[in-house]
């Protein structure tokens, strides 16, 4: 499913056990976007824990903790395209399939994407490319090209919102954060979805079940390995 951490400048920072469940949730690479000199800096394809953390730590002493600095993280787990560094998130906003694939780039906005976008899965003849990619060069950019706000303006965020059935953070080189769907917020910063913590089985209530204690007591031995 991937997962987001979309950090406003005044939003806290994830914790370490956060950023642990995010990278071991979705496995398959990690990468940063932020703004430096007044440009977008993507700097991705972590794809061990290790280095993810290793990253993590030296861009929070570079940038001070990110106090009063946006931050978005991106943790991958792989739909379309090999698992690989340069498909990994976040992405430039460009029509360059090699641009996108860097693992080091600067642009004037960036994207990293949660959820997949059918329509714009790859087919034979896009090389290896994933669906965000694609999304990103054949609707984005023409969308760019015509008007360098688009993303800024709710019509056209509502528009990328039903295309995509998703989660997008777009970040510009002002360090504007726009986030487009569903998000969930934990004390003052935004996921993408919830796996950044541990799964939580569902409590049941024991009187409504008091007539079938013996099946509610085996199905949660079966499910969850234990007794509720």
């Amino acid at each position: 499913m991937c997962i987001i951490i979309a950090k406003n400048k005044n939003d806290r920072l994830p914790t370490k056990k956060e950023l642990e469940y995010c990278f071991n949730g979705n496995p398959d690479g990690a990468g940063f976007m932020y703004v430096k000199h007044n440009k977008v800096h993507i700097d991705k394809g972590y794809m061990t824990l290790e280095a993810f953390l290793e990253r993590y730590n030296e861009l929070c002493k570079e940038f001070n903790n990110f106090k009063n600095k946006a931050l978005v993280i991106h943790c991958r787990i792989g739909t379309a395209g090999t698992n690989s560094a340069m498909n990994t998130h976040p992405y430039p906003l460009t029509n360059k399939v090699w641009k996108l694939h860097q693992t080091k780039s600067i642009a004037d906005v960036g994207v990293a994407h949660n959820g997949i976008i059918r329509d714009y899965n790859p087919v034979e003849g896009d090389g290896d490319v994933n669906d965000t990619q694609n999304f990103i060069r054949l609707y984005m950019w023409n969308k760019y090209k015509q008007d360098k706000d688009f993303f800024k303006r709710r019509f056209e965020q509502d528009a990328m919102d039903k295309i995509t059935n998703s989660r997008l953070a777009i970040l510009d080189k002002n360090e504007n954060l726009y986030k487009i769907g569903y998000w969930v917020t934990e004390k003052n910063l935004s996921f993408s979805n919830s796996n950044y913590k541990p799964y939580q089985a569902p409590k049941i209530d024991r009187m409504r079940y008091r007539t079938y204690p013996n099946y509610v007591s085996d199905y949660y031995t079966r499910i969850y390995g234990g007794e509720i």
